[in-house]
């Protein structure tokens, strides 16, 4: 597997699509979140360095870093986002967590009277679609043109054509069945596993 970077995964997780033009982006955090924990677990995708190092939350595996990094990209143009609707229970779950991380963790910021988590505290039980800039967009182009990175477009495009038609739920599920070991935190894990043994 080529080295990458953690923003460069969450990029081309972003702007790969299944065939040959750039995909539309991603709506919520904790899709992201899931998607980029499969392409670690299931197509041995991991960015150099410690990577995202997933452990066990609120709603399922879950990493800090992930945050830091749309925020990073952001900041420098790479991403933009949009608000598209509240937070299902899972991202609300997720968000939870980066506010302690934002009062009392390492990140802490003692500028003002809230916390950051990145996109701002006050929208942060709202569902954002992650999108790639111009600016991005053209990064992804330039690492397709890359035959460097065809291991890593493979295991997105895996990722993303098994699991990108699936309702939060269903991936979800996914999730806290085949790794159950990143459960034991979970505050949704009975309502996860009970709603899809009822439908």
């Amino acid at each position: 597997m080529p080295e990458i970077s953690r923003c460069d995964t969450v990029l081309m997780l972003l702007g790969v699509g299944q065939g040959s033009e750039l995909s539309e982006g991603l709506g919520g955090i904790t899709r992201l979140q899931k998607f980029l924990f499969l392409l670690q677990r299931e197509h041995d995708l991991k960015p150099s360095g410690d990577g995202f190092e997933f452990s066990a939350y609120k709603a399922g595996p879950y990493s800090s870093k992930l945050y830091d990094d749309l925020g990073f990209l952001e900041n420098l143009g790479f991403i933009e986002t949009e608000v598209t609707g509240e937070a299902t229970e899972a991202e609300a779950a997720e968000v939870d967590l980066l506010t302690y991380e934002g009062l009392f963790g390492d990140e802490a910021d003692t500028s003002g009277d809230t916390p950051s988590d990145g996109f701002g505290a006050a929208d942060a039980y709202e569902e954002r679609r992650f999108t790639l800039s111009k600016k991005g967009r053209e990064r992804v182009e330039e690492m397709l043109r890359s035959q460097e990175y065809a291991p890593v477009v493979d295991g997105i495009r895996k990722v993303k054509s098994k699991y990108g038609n699936h309702s939060l739920s269903d991936l979800l599920y996914h999730v806290y069945t085949k790794y159950p070991e990143m459960t034991t935190e979970s505050e949704i894990k009975d309502k996860v596993l009970r709603r899809r043994s009822i439908t």
